[in-house]
Formats: C-alpha cells, structure tokens, sequence
C-alpha cells in the first residue's frame, strides 16, 4: 500500500496552494468506490431461503446462509460543514445479481441509500483517518419463491478509513466497512476498498 501511494503522491503535478485545513469545508463532493465483502444470514422463519440450501433441513433451506456480497459500486454526494465533518449520502448500485427466492433463481441488485457523516481525525498534512456512521435502508427487491414481496429492510452501516488529499479539489481513500439489517432477516456484512472523492469548489 505504502508504494501505490507514493506513486500516487508522485504522479500529482503540485500539491494545492491552500492550507490542508480549508480542505473539505464549504465544498461538494461526489465519492466513487468500490469494495468486495462477506456476508452471513440468520433468517427467522426455516420457510425462507436465504442462499443456501440444506436438504436435511425441514423445508430444505438453511437457517444461516454465508458467502460473498454482491459486486456493487457506491456513488455518495457529500458536503464539508466544516473541514473535518462531511454529510454524505450514500448510494449503492448492485452491477452483480443476488440470489433469488429458491435455489437456481437469479435474483435482485443491490440497492441502498444510507444518510451518514464522515469524521476525520489524527490528520498529518494531506493524510487523515476517518469514520462514518450511518443508517441504512435497503430497498433491494427480495421475493419469496412463491413471488411474495419481502419488504425493504433497515440497520445501520459504518466505515473506518485511511484518506489521501492529493488536491484542493480530490483524494482517495482505502476503507473497510461493517453493516447490520434486522428487518427480512439479520444480516452482517463486512468490506473493504477504495474509493475516489472529486470536489468543488
């Protein structure tokens, strides 16, 4: 990691003229990221499928599904009240689809929105960490496999990060992430990425 970003560091023509402390404050952002995660599932019901099946099972779907999230992008407008507080919203676009209402069905693409803050703090120059706190409501289209709709969900989502200002106006950052939903079922992920924030002014 410690080479990306000083190759990072090197290909940026100048640092900007401004004091690192005006960065983020009174400016929009636009963050693009992407992550890859783990998930597991512990339904409430031995009737639904959450992924797996188990043929010994009553209904012959397991009570506790694990395995890898669907690919998805994330796209987050955001806004800098002061130079170390952002509000962000979060939106998630499912690219890779998600298991269906019986096994061999395709099903939804994620979808999120999740209204949050981001928090940097130990900030050294360009450099910072972060955290952002938010709540998730997920509208991702599940359906039993009978057709029934199952209902959009709710929980909370948090990241922790490293960020890089190569500019004024733009940074990346690396990140790992940790959701909870409780409404379908309880589910739990868990990511890491990176991701790429553009400012203005």
């Amino acid at each position: 990691m410690r080479v990306i970003l000083a190759l990072l560091v090197a290909a940026t023509p100048a640092w900007a003229d401004a004091p690192a402390e005006t960065f983020h404050k009174n400016q929009f952002g636009l963050s693009l990221r992407f992550g890859i995660g783990a998930r597991g599932i512990a339904t409430y019901d031995n009737t639904v499928y959450c992924g797996t099946a188990d043929p010994k099972a009553q209904y012959g779907n397991a009570s506790v599904c694990s395995g890898r999230t669907p690919i998805a992008i994330d796209l987050e407008p955001s806004y800098g009240i002061t130079s170390s507080i952002e509000l962000t919203l979060e939106l998630r676009i499912g690219i890779e689809r998600d298991f269906g209402g019986s096994p061999g069905v395709d099903g939804p693409r994620p979808l999120h929105i999740a209204p949050g803050a981001r928090f940097f703090f130990s900030e050294s120059g360009r450099s910072k960490l972060f955290v952002q706190p938010e709540l998730l409501f997920d509208f991702e289209d599940f359906k039993s496999a009978s057709g029934v709709d199952r209902g959009n969900d709710f929980g909370f989502r948090g990241l922790e990060g490293f960020w890089l200002d190569l500019h004024h106006s733009y940074g990346i950052y690396f990140y790992v992430a940790e959701s909870a939903e409780f409404s379908r079922w309880f589910l739990g992920t868990f990511e890491g990425g990176v991701g790429f924030q553009g400012r203005y002014p």
